[in-house]
């Protein structure tokens, strides 16, 4: 896990300006938006603690919150992802499942990823859009919103991974 930290740290930093720089400016209508900043935490190590989870959450949605000036509400949707993680992992994996260190897109498939990384953003996203309504008057638009927003954010997620991710690591899928 010690060997992991730059790698984390690399990609925190990468996720952070691709979010304040290009996709916070990014809206395709009043409905949708997207986010690809929670891959950080969706990425971490699976032996990482759920307290490192929430700590590291809840500093790297902070960080983000200060560049776009959103008064917190990115730091508690992390610190809700990073809670939830080891419980949404149990739950989408086969019993007898063995893992490599970290989550990839190759090792675990495509289907468990997509399903991973769609339930875990909609939390994200849904949790997000809720704190930044303060109010549950306009459901549907927030449900219709947080749905759209999130086939969007996974989809740049999975371009993203595939971009990026090592040819190394493609080899053995």
């Amino acid at each position: 896990m010690i060997n992991q930290i730059p790698i984390n740290l690399l990609r925190l930093f990468l996720l952070l300006m691709l979010q304040v720089l290009i996709f916070s400016h990014i809206n395709f209508s009043a409905f949708v938006n997207p986010y690809v900043f929670p891959l950080f935490i969706l990425l971490l190590p699976f032996e990482t603690p759920r307290w490192l989870l929430m700590l590291l959450g809840f500093a790297a949605g902070l960080a983000l919150d200060i560049f776009l000036n959103s008064t917190g509400m990115h730091a508690a949707a992390c610190l809700l992802i990073g809670y939830l993680r080891p419980f949404l992992i149990s739950i989408i994996t086969p019993k007898g499942t063995e893992f490599e260190i970290s989550p990839n897109i190759y090792a675990q498939g495509l289907t468990w990823f997509v399903v991973y990384l769609g339930v875990a953003t909609a939390i994200y996203l849904g949790f997000y859009f809720l704190l930044e309504a303060a109010t549950f008057l306009n459901f549907f638009f927030l449900l219709l919103k947080t749905i759209l927003s999130t086939i969007i954010s996974v989809a740049f997620m999975l371009i993203f991974l595939y971009l990026f991710s090592s040819k190394k690591v493609r080899r053995f899928a």
